[in-house]
C-alpha cells in the first residue's frame, strides 16, 4: 500500500464511520491483492470515495467518467488523487485500454458496471452495460460485486441518523467458466447483475 493510500485510509475513516456513521460488510471477501475487478452499484458521485474507503487498505484504481471531473473541479481533484482515472464514453476503447494496462500490472480497478449514476426512485439498478464482463475476460480477472445502500441523498441524512449508509462486498465471481466470446459475455454480465440484485436484498438496515 502506498503512502498516500495510506493516508487516504487515515483521512476518510473518521469522515464516513464517525462523521457518516457509515458500516461495511462482507470484507472478508475482498482478496488482499490483485488483479480483479470491483462492481459496485451506483447512485451518488460519493461512491467512489465510499469504495474506495470500504476496500481499504487493498489500493484501488477507478475508471469514471470525466463528467465528474468537470462539474466540480475540487471533487474531481479528490478522486484523481484517489486514482480515479477520467473515462471518456465517446472514446471507449481508450478506457478499455487504460484498465487492461492497470488488471495487467495487477492493479485491483473499480467500474460501476450501470455506466451511469441511476437516479431513478423504482429501479433498483440500470441495465447493465457489458464493459466489466468484456474487461474481465479479456484479461481473466476474477469480479468482486458490492452494493451500496442509502448512499443518494443529502449528507445530512448520514449524519443525523436518517439513513444508514451501509456497504457489502459480495463473493467473487468466477469467470473461468465464462468463454471470452460475445455469449459469454453476455451471460457474466447477467450473473454480475443477479448477484447484485441478491445483495441488495441483504439491505443490513
Amino acid at each position: 500500500m502506498s503512502l498516500k493510500w495510506r493516508l487516504a485510509c487515515l483521512v476518510l475513516h473518521p469522515l464516513f464511520v464517525w462523521l457518516f456513521r457509515a458500516k461495511v460488510y462482507g470484507k472478508e471477501n475482498i482478496p488482499a491483492k490483485g488483479p480483479y475487478i470491483v462492481t459496485p452499484n451506483h447512485t451518488s458521485f460519493w461512491d467512489p470515495p465510499f469504495v474506495g474507503w470500504a476496500m481499504c487498505p487493498v489500493e484501488t484504481y477507478f475508471l469514471a467518467k470525466k463528467d465528474l471531473f468537470i462539474h466540480n473541479k475540487l471533487f474531481g481533484a479528490f478522486i484523481k488523487w484517489l486514482h480515479a482515472i477520467p473515462l471518456d464514453s465517446e472514446k471507449p476503447l481508450k478506457g478499455f485500454k487504460k484498465g487492461m494496462r492497470l488488471l495487467k500490472e495487477g492493479k485491483v480497478l473499480v467500474i460501476f458496471p450501470e455506466g451511469t449514476r441511476n437516479r431513478t426512485n423504482d429501479r433498483i439498478l440500470l441495465p447493465l452495460k457489458e464493459g466489466a464482463a468484456l474487461l474481465a475476460l479479456k484479461t481473466r480477472v476474477n469480479i468482486l460485486p458490492v452494493f451500496l445502500y442509502e448512499s443518494k441523498g443529502s449528507y445530512r441524512d448520514w449524519i443525523l441518523g436518517k439513513r444508514q449508509l451501509a456497504i457489502r462486498f459480495g463473493k467473487m465471481i468466477d469467470t473461468s467458466q465464462y468463454p471470452y466470446s460475445k455469449e459469454g459475455v453476455k451471460s457474466l454480465t447477467k450473473e454480475l447483475e443477479r448477484r447484485l440484485l441478491d445483495l441488495a436484498k441483504s439491505n443490513p438496515a
